[in-house]
């Protein structure tokens, strides 16, 4: 496997990839339903995809395995991580673990205090077993009877 900055010319094939794994391996997240899947998939464009890769302070990373793309992720300068996918067929073969440690270092490297994301529910655990930690949901003007070990904010120092 190698894991490398993601390519403008690779933004329709990166896309459909992450397109892929929200509508095969997030189910316990959008049940199938379509409004939901519809919500989630608004911003998963080509388009969105190639600005992601080509705005500075945007780090876009793509996996390859036998010149096949199995996994995207992307985080910001501010250390919000917006993407962590991998093709349905590369699901459990260390692939998401790989990029992610990749992230976290060149993150890293960038002096970035944290990385923080909002993790899908099928992602929780996977983010848990690798030190990242629930936060509290602050800014819900709303009362919730849902806790913080409810929330998906997560975060890790790095």
């Amino acid at each position: 496997m190698n894991i490398r900055p993601a390519l403008p010319s690779e933004a329709e094939a990166a896309i459909e990839l992450v397109r892929r794994s929200i509508t095969q391996l997030c189910v316990e997240d959008h049940q199938n339903d379509s409004l939901t899947l519809q919500g989630w998939l608004a911003n998963k464009s080509a388009k969105n995809m190639r600005a992601w890769i080509e705005t500075p302070g945007s780090f876009a990373f793509v996996a390859e395995r036998d010149s096949d793309l199995v996994g995207v992720g992307v985080y910001t300068g501010a250390g919000d991580l917006l993407l962590l996918y991998v093709a349905p067929e590369a699901r459990f073969s260390g692939i998401s673990s790989a990029l992610l440690k990749h992230m976290e270092d060149s993150a890293r490297a960038l002096r970035l205090p944290s990385l923080q994301v909002s993790a899908s529910r099928a992602a929780r655990r996977f983010f848990l077993e690798r030190g990242y930690l629930v936060q509290a949901q602050d800014d819900d003007i709303f009362e919730s009877e849902l806790g913080p070990e409810d929330s998906n904010e997560m975060a890790k120092a790095l």
